[in-house]
């Protein structure tokens, strides 16, 4: 069976990951230490723990016992946060978050909960790498093998058949396995964390001595999606196999010991900063705000004459011509100089035209002596309104309209005073 099709470089970090085996996990723990069994909270810390509300454990000791628990009894997780966990006497005590007191510290290291394969748990956490939470939003992004026979996926936290899914990378089968049973998986997929645009945000919190858990403004995908820091001097942030200063996942940033009071704690959001409103990096060379100058090619689109609408590119720069901004007169200003004009085989004489970038657009042709317009004479004040070329002067000497000379003019036209067409008409 060929699934999916070979990864690209960086894909195998993630995905086509073999699954830790669910049958059996045993999470060991200090019950001696106060950071690890809190009295006042009748918490137990694992950071990034892979347990969940309602799974059945059984806890067991060497050393003492921590008061409130026997050894090798079964008793149900309370899943406190991503970090801490509580335990109640039945199932139904874990779903009303009933918690057992604890009363004493244990003494010894080896204190153990495991959950596994007992005929009655149905829930389990999706984990690779020794504990890696694998991240899914499809059952069948997941393939698992119970004593060799793949089963079914299914889309719905309460399935009829094989397996589905529930939030937090909980695999949810619809028969509780037995101990007997051989586990085998893996995920084909994993979802990639958000990696949304948007600013690198800082919260602000301050530490009073005793609170160890702060909330914060957006989701992340890990502890390592924070750099923290408390008056100034950054945290080491734990990770599943070390526990350090601080872990965070979902909106929960917690530290294994409440910061001082008085103390001035940030946490960074550690992601990709969107694009803002801010300088050009790089234009020709030139950084900062950019201002077109004289050597940059400036491009003008204008319509041949082969055919209205046909697009051409007229490039303004050569010798002896400019394209330049006028702030004063807010028109860009254009020098064309030449010989060997069009029309009756006169010159271009060197002129300005001001393109308008007001309500109107005006095209001030003042001087051409081209033959085109009439020695001597000229058209002002040419602007577009509501898709009409519109010429308020009276025209004097050989005009050409529409498409008759090369596409100069494109109509259709509206004139109004007084218009005195010359001449023979030539179709191009």
């Amino acid at each position: 069976m060929y699934i999916g099709n070979q990864p690209t470089y960086g894909d195998t970090t993630s995905n086509f990951k073999i699954l830790d085996d669910i049958a059996s996990y045993t999470e060991t723990f200090n019950g001696s230490s106060a950071s690890v069994v809190s009295l006042a909270d009748d918490t137990l810390t694992f950071n990034s723990h892979r347990f969940i509300t309602g799974q059945r454990v059984t806890y067991s000791t060497t050393g003492t016992e921590i008061g409130g628990l026997t050894s090798g009894t079964a008793y149900y997780i309370i899943k406190n946060d991503q970090n801490t966990v509580k335990l109640a006497l039945t199932f139904a005590d874990a779903i009303n978050n009933n918690a057992i007191n604890f009363t004493a510290l244990g003494t010894g290291t080896t204190h153990t909960l495991n959950v596994a394969f007992d005929g009655i748990n149905t829930k389990f956490k999706a984990t690779y790498d020794n504990g890696t939470k694998a991240l899914f939003t499809r059952a069948a992004q997941l393939q698992i093998s119970i004593n060799g026979v793949i089963q079914q996926p299914q889309d719905t936290d309460t399935p009829t058949n094989g397996y589905g899914f529930d939030l937090d990378a909980v695999i949810i089968f619809s028969v509780p396995p037995v101990n007997t049973d051989v586990f085998w998986g893996n995920i084909i997929a994993n979802n990639f964390a958000a990696f949304d645009i948007s600013d690198n945000v800082v919260d602000n919190f301050d530490g009073d001595g005793t609170t160890v858990l702060f909330n914060l403004s957006q989701e992340v995908p890990n502890s390592e999606s924070l750099l923290v820091t408390i008056d100034g001097v950054v945290q080491y942030p734990s990770d599943g196999t070390t526990t350090r200063a601080y872990a965070a996942l979902g909106q929960e940033l917690v530290f294994t010991s409440a910061p001082g009071n008085g103390t001035v704690i940030q946490a960074r959001h550690i992601g990709f900063a969107g694009a803002v409103t801010s300088n050009v990096t790089g234009f020709y060379g030139r950084t900062g705000n950019v201002v077109l100058t004289d050597i940059d090619p400036v491009v003008g689109i204008q319509s041949g004459g082969v055919a209205i609408g046909t697009v051409r590119t007229l490039n303004f720069i050569g010798v002896g011509n400019t394209f330049e901004y006028n702030s004063a007169t807010n028109t860009i200003d254009v020098s064309i100089q030449g010989g060997g004009g069009v029309g009756a085989g006169g010159t271009w004489a060197a002129d300005n035209v001001g393109v308008y970038t007001g309500k109107s657009v005006g095209v001030n042709t003042t001087g051409f002596s081209d033959g085109l317009v009439g020695t001597g004479n000229s058209f002002q004040g040419v602007y577009v309104s509501n898709g009409m070329l519109i010429m308020d002067n009276n025209l004097n000497g050989n005009h050409y309209i529409g498409t008759a000379y090369n596409g100069l003019m494109a109509g259709p036209v509206t004139v109004n005073g007084a218009l005195t067409i010359d001449g023979v008409w030539v179709v191009v």
